[in-house]
């Protein structure tokens, strides 16, 4: 019997002229969260312009699924990958010049 993966499923409207088109969202298997700032990554970017890094509050809005229910991975967004990556540089420096 084949096991299967937790997805949230939700239906949503998206407004398009003159009518309304109804969408179904089906959430990650596994949704990215950045492990400092706990942004969300939204892969989907139904819209151009719309920020691939979100708060939990805005993925709710946009996708009517709760984050907190979902599986959950951990990564980092660019900013707080670039601050991890300059504090390890920093490590290795101050350990390569101690004596």
């Amino acid at each position: 019997m084949p096991i299967e993966e937790p997805s949230a499923h939700t239906t949503r409207g998206a407004y398009s002229a003159p009518r309304r088109i109804r969408e179904t969202f089906i959430a990650p298997t596994l949704l990215p969260v950045c492990c400092i700032c706990r942004l969300i990554r939204d892969d989907t970017r139904f819209s151009p312009g719309r920020e691939l890094w979100v708060t939990q509050q805005t993925y709710r809005k946009n996708h009517g699924v709760n984050p907190t229910e979902l599986a959950l991975t951990h990564t980092y967004c660019p900013k707080c990958f670039t601050k991890a990556q300059d504090t390890v540089r920093q490590y290795f420096r101050e350990i390569g010049t101690s004596p």
